[in-house]
């Protein structure tokens, strides 16, 4: 690649609500023959289920004496594009301990109408899926009866980007949002958090990767994809392990999160859910945008024990402008909100930084939107590690202030926040 020196290329009582919330890349896949985690007499699954390449949707939708008028849109997080398309039943399907209800079982519960959608791909899919949850809401207007009093739209990671997006973009479609562990100020800060990762790993650690991450290699399908990824592993956790204190300068240099409790612990699992993303997505990215939409020509390294060293000999990877622009374009709110939004992110998130919600903050306050804004941060090592409480509460935060239904269990998780 040209200018490059090295290519690099229901209510649960207690426990944790874990990602149904959260993007699943690495997540144990539900059994063939589990049930689906959504009542079939009050879902309708559409599509050509066969067809590893077709949208699939899913709409429940309580009895109609039961239906408080709101419905609830689910954006899911990312799935590596080697994957077929298929409904998030992995995230819908996760509960704490066996017989929990689960989120759809939830809200249906709560007289709340709720539809998902496996989008028209997989991948960095920002695009498509504002398309297709849009397609999704026309499709419940149309054939599901009365129109819906409100429409709320709930993502998790990419899915929190998502969201966020829908409700800059179409707040007369959407009437509110809430965005779990996002990337919310944006893919191109993503991408950027992403790469300079990978290109401060390889400077410190060349011996791990055979390739680069612009020109990696491709994968035929996901469990090949799975099987080329399980060979670095290994190598990796050593890596961090046994050279602590390269590892602590990777760490100074790309401000990636440990927890203070367990730093080496951590250090691997950072460092690995980091490059995971970089192994399976840059080149699904590359082809998205038309282009390497990362670039670190004018990036200047620091907190290392020799920067001059670092910037001398790290890769530099020439971007394409077109690439950028698209990310720019297609992928980076502005924090021109008009309709209430609430983000949820942990303050010590390895794989979308928190630092995401201090610069969308900044990009609120610059628009004048602060009041439609709320944010709420949790002083927790993990992506998407929040508890029940926390996820029902924020929930219930966006219901209180799109004047929704009023629905006691809700407001009683509510007001478990911090006021």
């Amino acid at each position: 690649m040209a200018g490059s020196r090295r290519t690099w290329g229901r209510t649960a009582a207690r426990g944790a609500f874990l990602c149904a919330l959260i993007l699943g890349l690495a997540s144990p896949v539900l059994a063939q023959d589990a049930p689906p985690p959504w009542p079939e007499e009050l879902c309708a699954v559409d599509g050509e289920l066969d067809n590893p390449y077709a949208e699939k949707t899913l709409v429940c939708v309580p009895d109609p004496e039961d239906w408080n008028g709101t419905l609830v849109v689910y954006a899911h997080g990312y799935v590596a594009p080697q994957k077929p398309l298929a409904l998030p039943a992995e995230e819908l399907g996760r509960v704490t301990e066996p017989g929990e209800p689960t989120l759809v079982e939830m809200l249906l519960d709560w007289g709340f109408a709720f539809a998902t959608t496996s989008y028209s791909k997989n991948g960095y899919a920002v695009e498509q899926a504002d398309a297709d949850l849009d397609a999704l809401v026309d499709a419940f207007v149309e054939g599901y009866g009365p129109l819906p009093v409100q429409v709320l739209l709930v993502g998790a990671s990419e899915g929190g980007l998502i969201t966020v997006r829908q409700i800059e973009q179409d707040g007369e479609r959407y009437q509110g949002g809430l965005a779990l562990c996002g990337p919310v100020a944006g893919m191109p800060y993503q991408i950027k958090y992403l790469g300079d990762f990978r290109a401060v790993f390889d400077y410190f650690f060349p011996e791990v990767f055979d390739f680069g991450t612009v020109d990696g290699p491709t994968f035929s399908s996901h469990d090949a994809a799975l099987d080329a990824w399980s060979t670095y592993t290994p190598t990796i956790s050593s890596a961090i392990l046994e050279q602590p204190f390269r590892t602590n300068q990777l760490f100074r240099v790309t401000r990636a999160a440990r927890a203070w409790s367990d730093p080496q612990g951590t250090a691997v699992e950072t460092t690995l859910d980091v490059l995971f993303y970089n192994f399976f997505g840059m080149r699904d990215a590359i082809e998205t945008t038309g282009g390497v939409p990362y670039d670190n020509r004018d990036t200047w390294y620091w907190s290392s024990f020799n920067d001059w060293r670092l910037n001398r000999n790290i890769e530099q990877v020439l971007g394409d402008d077109e690439a950028i622009r698209y990310t720019e374009d297609f992928y980076e709110p502005t924090g021109e909100v008009s309709r209430p939004l609430i983000t949820l992110h942990t303050t010590h998130d390895p794989a979308v930084p928190y630092r995401h919600e201090l610069t969308y903050a900044h990009r609120v306050r610059r628009s004048g939107s602060d009041d439609h804004v709320t944010q709420i941060p949790v002083l927790r090592y993990g992506h998407c590690e929040f508890s029940t409480m926390e996820v029902l509460g924020a929930f219930g935060v966006l219901v209180h202030k799109t004047g929704g239904p009023s629905v006691p269990a809700l407001e009683e998780y509510r007001l478990t926040l911090p006021q």
